[in-house]
């Protein structure tokens, strides 16, 4: 028997659980567009998956959320963490949770273009993907 997940009454835990699933492969996919060596992808992934990226990324997203959105945030910011974090700061943990909830939230709602949307902002494109240091470059004479 299938059971369906509701956006709205789905739990703290659902709503993160399958965010993290959906950012972590909206991750993986954008990844592979720069590099196809493994190594380099997966440590690249795991930056951009980890507490740290994920608190700055929603802090960014903030003033572009509608209330609704707002709400899922705090949501999931404001749950209880299952076990202490180890690599990252409560603040960061609840705050990565509460982005996860977020776009565990748009998914369950079929709202991919409004996460698509959130994710191609430019000031999330800037921190995930900044540019290479104009010094890195080779400028031909």
């Amino acid at each position: 028997m299938a059971h369906h997940l509701s956006a709205d009454s789905a739990s703290v835990f659902a709503l993160s659980f399958l965010g993290d699933s959906v950012y972590e492969t909206w991750c993986r996919a954008q990844v592979l567009q720069s590099t196809q060596n493994p190594a380099q992808a997966s440590r690249r992934v795991v930056q951009l998956v980890r507490c740290q990226t994920q608190a700055q990324l929603v802090a960014l997203w903030l003033p572009h959320l509608s209330p609704e959105e707002l709400s899922v945030f705090r949501r999931g910011k404001n749950s209880r963490p299952t076990s202490p974090p180890r690599h990252a700061t409560v603040r960061e943990y609840r705050w990565a949770t509460g982005l996860e909830c977020v776009i565990g939230w748009l998914h369950l709602s079929d709202q991919t273009s409004r996460l698509l949307c959130l994710l191609e902002l430019p000031e999330s494109q800037s921190l995930l993907f900044p540019a290479a240091p104009a010094s890195s470059l080779s400028v031909a004479s």
